[in-house]
């Protein structure tokens, strides 16, 4: 019995060690990108009223699988510009109004375009993870080129949503639509 089940252990062990490290690279990249959010936030200013209406809270509605759930809790309660970032995954994409910072992962095209066009004009921040999502309307991409990540920036949506994102990031940022 022992022969049989020795070698099926070592079989398991082979082929689930590459998922496991897949998850724990997948896991290293949410955090990081959640740490980048976290900072984009630190670089972004509120209309003011929104700021004092809120009690100097910021929600980050993290709309994600459990991996993406799991690296933003890593920044919640973190202390940004004397406000509090306040944590809330979203499984429905519903009451989004509470958030003012709104990261989306893994949308289908026509459910981002139509959320993003519903958004529009709103002070939320919107933030996703590809070219295709500034394209599709979103404010700020986290791109992933050859294991670096380029940061997108949609600015006519940022100013559309009453947002104003600090020189110093956008120096950093490729702009869109791009200039003429």
């Amino acid at each position: 019995m022992t022969k049989t089940i020795l070698p099926s252990i070592i079989c398991a062990l082979f082929f689930l060690t590459p998922i496991a490290q897949l998850n724990a690279r997948s896991v290293e990249k949410q955090s990081v990108l959640a740490a980048l959010t976290l900072n984009i936030a630190r670089f972004t200013r509120w209309p003011e009223q929104l700021i004092k209406d809120t009690e100097s809270i910021l929600n980050l509605c993290v709309f994600g699988d459990n991996i993406i759930q799991q690296s933003f809790s890593n920044i919640d309660h973190k202390i940004i510009n004397s406000n509090t970032i306040h944590i809330i995954n979203v499984s429905r994409l519903r009451n989004l109004q509470q958030c003012q910072i709104l990261y989306l992962s893994d949308l289908e095209r026509n459910k981002l375009t139509s959320l993003l066009a519903e958004l529009e004009g709103q002070p939320i921040l919107t933030v996703g993870e590809s070219l295709a999502f500034i394209k599709a309307g979103g404010m700020i991409g986290l791109e992933s080129i050859q294991g670096k990540i380029q940061l997108n920036i949609n600015l006519a949506m940022v100013k559309q949503a009453k947002l104003i994102i600090s020189s110093r990031l956008l120096k950093l940022a490729k702009i869109y639509p791009p200039p003429p």
